[in-house]
């Protein structure tokens, strides 16, 4: 018995390792390394650090990555003093799936004229954590203009429970705000960032344990594809989410704007996606981007929809905004539709502020 266990533990290890030679040689998503560098409360990555993204299990959209100066994955170090716009939001200003031309801050800067746009995007991030590097990039860098890209539900995941937190956020229960930063690593998970196998099996197959639960982990078969889907006509009256989300919407617009109210000479434009799964036909979800929007506006702020941008160009052309069925991030089209609405915008609250 004895010595049928340690062959199978030696036939194991042996997979183990010609996996981890193989995969080694592949472009595998590599570790990051993330921490708390430049500030107690915003996690990136350690300046001059490089890594490689891929998506899925066969490795597609490789991209080599590096930080700047301050550790973001942006084109150009942050200099105090700038005019430089500052781009805030989360993995879809980061756009680590984009070759660097084709990321929102590459399309902003050329919608702008040349003018030079600081990419700080944060992947797993909500409208607090946003407030927290506006408040940063004001204080550290003297920066007064900014765009945030947002996701509709970027308010409502401001929770401490959401899984897209990196430190400030409500608490569930009262709406009260607090800080929860993301625990530091422990030794095994310092091991696993370098190994290429676990990588693979994180990074790239999404896998947890606790899928192994999961009924449709186990259920046989491939999903069969529907019909083709067609463009859907503009929603005359969109879904409106449930009231606890609409309050937890408000308390986050409300904390975000008290973080900060304090700071001085500041120009924002919000730019907001959609629950794209509306433009499918027939599909009518509720789209948390209609309430944040008119709770923004109500502080004076200008407000850029995808949902117009997205739907006159359904209308113009078939081809698709997103990566693909496997990654709902903007592809190259889907970013340059927003940015250069927000490039349109900033331009447009430059001239009425003259006027004014």
């Amino acid at each position: 018995m004895i010595k049928r266990a340690l062959f199978l533990l030696s036939g194991v290890l042996a997979v183990v390792v010609a996996a981890e030679a193989l995969l080694r040689a592949l472009p595998v998503s590599t570790a990051t390394n993330t921490g708390y560098y430049v500030a107690p409360n915003i996690l990136n990555y350690p300046p001059g650090h490089e890594w490689t993204m891929a998506t899925g299990w066969d490795l597609r959209n490789v991209q080599h990555l590096r930080s700047n100066n301050m550790g973001f994955a942006a084109e150009h170090d942050f200099v105090s003093g700038s005019d430089a716009v500052g781009l805030i939001g989360d993995s879809y200003v980061e756009a680590s799936m984009l070759p660097m031309a084709d990321r929102p801050a590459a399309q902003l800067e050329r919608a702008l004229g040349g003018r030079q746009v600081y990419a700080m995007g944060g992947p797993g991030t909500a409208l607090l954590d946003y407030g927290e590097r506006i408040e940063w990039a004001h204080k550290k860098l003297g920066l007064r203009t900014f765009v945030v890209l947002l996701q509709s539900e970027d308010a409502s995941q401001a929770l401490c429970n959401s899984g897209n937190i990196h430190a400030r956020c409500l608490v569930p229960d009262s709406l009260e705000p607090t800080i929860r930063k993301q625990p530091s690593s422990g030794p095994v998970k310092d091991v696993l960032r370098h190994s290429a196998f676990a990588q693979y099996i994180i990074s790239q197959l999404k896998f947890k344990p606790s899928r192994l639960v999961s009924p449709d982990f186990w259920r046989a078969g491939v999903a069969q594809k529907g019909a083709p889907l067609k463009a859907a006509p503009a929603l005359e009256s969109p879904v409106s989410p449930d009231p606890h989300q609409l309050k937890v919407i408000d308390a986050s617009v409300e904390t975000f704007f008290r973080q900060i109210g304090s700071l001085h000479g500041l120009r924002v434009v919000f730019v907001i996606d959609m629950n794209r799964s509306n433009l499918k036909s027939g599909v009518n979800r509720p789209d948390e981007g209609y309430h944040l929007a008119h709770r923004l506006r109500e502080r004076g702020h200008l407000v850029v929809q995808g949902e117009p941008l997205y739907r006159e160009h359904q209308r113009r052309s078939p081809l698709r905004l997103d990566m693909g069925p496997h990654d709902g991030h903007l592809n190259r089209i889907g970013v340059a539709l927003l940015m250069n609405a927000a490039a349109q915008a900033l331009q447009e609250e430059s001239t009425n502020t003259k006027e004014n």
